[in-house]
């Protein structure tokens, strides 16, 4: 934790004491908070406000997948485009401003943020906190929280931009936690969510998954990797062959129950994708909760906060995508 952005977020609620620094970090220390006089532990350079709960799968996957979706290690801009499209802010508008990123994982999205200039307060309930230290490195204009956004009321109103991709649909309660992100916003701030498209009809996104997550969720997750790692490379090539159907791949795919996360269109290699394919089969069938969504139902999350306005909902790159601006 850089004492920079300390003072930015924190300051105001909780006494800083530091056992050992490196530079301008805090290695080591605690937080206690002014009100309660909880105390919470610095560790490895970041604030463990909570444990892993429910997310121990996201750990396990982020430490075996450590940067497979980083743009600056795939050299492809994937990641960049997805926040740039679905998002639709203008990224040179988030200099000196402030960012909540709920759900960081192992920072894909963090590093993008933290280029622009923004003051980034990054979370994940998970230890892949650790992994998105060990990717971005230590940033005077960053802070990494362990922690659950329920337990972190005094951030209320503070953020210029919240931004929570891949995340709410593995929350036990996707349309309360939406509510807090919400309440994290500051007069004018901009809000962009996505969550899991509920699909009403075959999709190879959808039945696969669903039909064996009631197995997979409770498997240890070492043995699911392994079961994946075996079958995966083997049906990969039918699995191909079949989405590329003209007019009806997706569609029969969506019908065998075998998961399979066979990006055709992402200019990866076999190989490439072979690797995507595991990772984000794993994703798919591991996580407690899987909640998706409709956009209907994305829609009553907004219209329970009057203080939003401008709300923009529609299908992105990973489902359903939601934007919004709170009321000056």
């Amino acid at each position: 934790m850089h004492e920079i952005v300390y003072q930015r977020f924190l300051a105001r609620d909780f006494n800083l004491d530091v056992l050992e620094r490196e530079g301008d970090f805090v290695r080591t220390g605690s937080l206690t908070e002014r009100a309660t006089g909880r105390r919470v532990d610095i560790t490895g350079f970041i604030p463990r406000f909570s444990p892993d709960a429910y997310c121990e799968s996201f750990a396990f996957q982020w430490s075996r997948f450590r940067n497979l979706q980083h743009d600056s290690v795939s050299s492809k801009d994937l990641t960049l485009r997805r926040l740039k499209d679905n998002t639709r802010w203008d990224l040179a508008a988030l200099k000196g401003r402030s960012v909540l990123e709920c759900g960081c994982g192992p920072g894909r999205f963090t590093e993008i943020l933290a280029d622009t200039g923004a003051e980034v307060l990054a979370l994940d309930m998970s230890q892949a906190i650790d992994v998105n230290l060990d990717n971005l490195g230590a940033r005077e204009n960053v802070l990494l929280l362990q922690a659950d956004l329920f337990d972190l009321p005094f951030l209320a109103g503070r953020f210029d931009y919240v931004f929570c991709y891949g995340v709410l649909q593995h929350t036990p309660d996707p349309a309360k936690t939406f509510g807090f992100l919400a309440d994290c916003l500051a007069p004018g701030g901009r809000i962009s969510v996505d969550v899991y498209r509920k699909f009403g009809g075959p999709s190879p996104w959808g039945f696969p998954k669903y039909f064996w997550r009631p197995l997979t969720k409770h498997l240890r997750h070492a043995t699911l990797l392994k079961i994946l790692e075996w079958y995966i490379p083997r049906y990969i090539d039918l699995d191909t062959r079949i989405r590329s159907i003209p007019g009806h791949g997706e569609r029969l795919c969506g019908m065998i129950p075998i998961p399979c996360w066979n990006y055709l269109h992402n200019g990866y290699t076999r190989k490439e994708r072979i690797q995507h394919a595991i990772m984000d089969t794993f994703d798919a069938l591991s996580p407690a909760y899987d909640l998706p969504q409709t956009p209907a139902s994305v829609g009553t999350w907004f219209r329970g906060h009057d203080e939003l306005h401008g709300v923009d909902i529609f299908y992105g790159s990973n489902g359903v995508v939601a934007n919004a601006t709170r009321r000056a």
